[in-house]
């Protein structure tokens, strides 16, 4: 029987969370965050729930500590709150997992089977850790508060933006606090499947249906429960856009060669550059497939109306790289806030890097490093 950490101070919120575990785990009550790290070590957990306590200054720093400590094992958080603010902050301090509180049993325990799983133990993760999307200014605000009203719907959404703005990070946001985050994310760029192989690449095969046809799932199949994504939808052929528009009406796709139906079960969510309302009154993008894709539109805002996230993407982006070794100076910050960015948060990141390249050997990025 797996044993279960849970660090919870509020004694009706661990009572709660030790009965809803007492059946098929073992749960190991820590009521003292303090002690949380011993904890870990006493009980060698399988997972570990820490409940967060609301404007604690630390409660970050308690999922980190517990982190180093289990060595590598899951970490669901869970708080009354709920902010995608706060749920990035979590899978950055360590948590593999956040839940509302007061979370129903079965969600819990979904949660923790998810933990549990083969695919997680082999090195599978939750969070999208390696891209940031939110802000403090005014327009990130506003995309924050709308990702978060999107994602608990199972409507299609089109995300639009500049080149670099960070469309598939949002798609795995939405992903990540929907009903269907522990199903699979699936991405597929339009632009770069050949167009040859679309029908295999996002229906699948099956075997004979051409020379050295095997079985296979495509795209449509993998995503299965979970969410499909694609990006550069703009660039999707005619022959695309039309097997594209029957699937989202149909609910239903036949794989290459197959000689029954499969049901389509994703959400789906793409992404273009374009427009694709003067494309659709062009005659380069089906309308009827827009009014398909567009029920929910994320607007993604490009960099250069975000300038007050600017230092703290940049700086994000060296402690990733770093481990916290390398800061920006004041000098630094000063030329990367004054500059447009035409290639976004995209370009932020690489042009940081490029930095860090330069001033090796050095505790800190001065202007001198910063290269456009």
């Amino acid at each position: 029987m797996e044993t279960i950490l849970v660090v919870e101070d509020d004694p009706a919120e661990a009572r709660t969370l030790v009965s809803h575990l007492a059946e098929g785990y073992r749960p190991f009550l820590c009521p003292e965050p303090r002690g949380a790290p011993a904890a870990a070590r006493r009980c060698s957990p399988s997972a570990v729930l820490i409940g967060l306590r609301p404007g604690s200054s630390d409660r970050y720093d308690l999922i980190r500590r517990v982190a180093a400590e289990s060595g590598g094992v899951p970490i669901i958080a869970l708080s009354f709150q709920a902010e995608p603010s706060e749920i990035v902050l979590a899978m950055r301090a360590g948590a593999w997992d956040y839940l509302r509180k007061p979370s129903p049993p079965e969600e819990l325990r979904r949660a923790i089977s998810g933990a549990l799983s083969p695919g997680r133990r082999q090195g599978g993760t939750r969070s999208s850790r390696g891209g940031h999307l939110l802000g403090r200014c005014a327009a990130s605000r506003a995309t924050e508060d709308r990702l978060r009203l999107y994602a608990d719907s199972n409507f299609p959404v089109l995300i639009v933006g500049e080149s670099g703005t960070g469309k598939e990070i949002a798609a795995r946001a939405l992903h990540e606090l929907s009903q269907r985050r522990y199903g699979p994310f699936v991405a597929r760029n339009c632009a770069a499947i050949p167009e040859l192989l679309v029908e295999s690449e996002l229906f699948g095969t099956e075997r004979g249906a051409f020379t050295d046809a095997v079985t296979r799932p495509g795209a449509f199949e993998l995503a299965r429960e979970g969410l499909l994504f694609l990006d550069e939808i703009g660039d999707a052929t005619p022959q695309l856009q039309a097997k594209l528009l029957r699937v989202l009406e149909t609910g239903e796709f036949w794989r290459l060669g197959g000689r029954t139906s499969v049901a389509a079960d994703f959400r789906f969510v793409s992404a273009t550059g374009r427009n694709l309302k003067r494309a659709a009154e062009e005659g380069r993008f089906r309308p009827d497939l827009l009014y398909r894709i567009d029920t929910l539109v994320l607007e993604m805002p490009p960099l250069r109306d975000r300038r007050e996230d600017i230092p703290d993407l940049a700086s994000h982006f060296a402690l990733l790289a770093t481990r916290g070794r390398v800061c920006l100076s004041p000098g630094a910050m000063d030329k990367i806030s004054g500059y447009d960015w035409p290639g976004n948060v995209r370009e932020l990141r690489n042009v940081v890097h490029r930095a860090l390249v330069l001033a090796t050997g050095r505790d800190e990025i001065g202007p001198e490093h910063i290269e456009f």
